[in-house]
């Protein structure tokens, strides 16, 4: 989570927050780090009256993205060993794993046995959630991204979302909202390369019409509250960059 003087930014994992840290740090002196993906419910009490800004993203597309950076940037993570079953699984697999994390009591049991009992939120870790927390998940019927975007958000009821698809400008509304714009921080965000990025095929292509199911019915409400669809516009051999 980063603060400044002005608004609060809760940072969900994959979901273009590091295009979002890089702008908070150079248009806003007062912004610092109180917390690696910190969750709402924690913010200190100091902060509580301050605008907050999230970010999401379509959930077959957050699947795709966290599988390849995970698999590729933090291999030897507990959530890289998990999901892929110690690196011999690939995307279905993983997904799957992901997507059933609240109706597989075994698979469960094991994820929450490699996870420590509390999270420092000083250090970098994938995940940076406590056992406690992820046995809430039992029986929900709801998926990874759907589990961590309530322990991150909540209720969400006080929280401006920007659409990864839509982040430059959602993010330039919300800056006007809180009358934090400047022309320059607009030319700013909407000319900026994208951080963080990987390059893959499009979402679309990693689905077979099972998986894209399972990834409706378990990713729901998200789905529901953000009006998120499968989307199959780019041809097998196209690439296409995401965050």
């Amino acid at each position: 989570m980063f603060v400044t003087d002005k608004f609060a930014f809760v940072h969900l994992p994959r979901t273009g927050g590091s295009f979002v840290i890089d702008v908070i740090r150079k248009f806003f002196p007062s912004a610092h780090e109180i917390g690696h993906h910190l969750p709402l419910d924690l913010i200190p009490s100091e902060y509580r009256h301050l605008p907050i800004l999230g970010t999401v993203r379509n959930p077959w597309d957050f699947y795709v993205s966290l599988y390849h950076y995970v698999s590729k940037k933090d291999p030897d993570s507990i959530l890289a060993a998990w999901m892929s079953e110690n690196g011999t699984g690939g995307f279905q697999e993983s997904a799957r794993n992901l997507l059933n994390l609240g109706t597989h009591k075994k698979r469960l049991d094991a994820l929450i046995e490699m996870l420590p009992q509390r999270v420092d939120y000083s250090k970098r870790q994938v995940p940076n959630v406590s056992k406690d927390k992820t046995r809430r998940i039992r029986g929900t019927g709801i998926g990874y991204y759907s589990f961590r975007f309530g322990e991150m958000f909540g209720n969400a009821d006080n929280v401006f979302f920007c659409k990864l698809e839509t982040l430059r400008e959602d993010l330039v509304v919300f800056f006007d909202r809180i009358h934090a714009a400047s022309d320059e921080l607009r030319a700013y965000i909407l000319l900026l390369n994208k951080q963080n990025a990987s390059t893959h095929l499009h979402y679309s292509s990693y689905y077979s019409p099972e998986l894209a199911d399972l990834v409706l019915a378990r990713e729901r409400p998200i789905i529901e509250k953000f009006g998120y669809q499968f989307e199959e516009r780019y041809s097998e051999g196209s690439s296409k960059f995401l965050f």
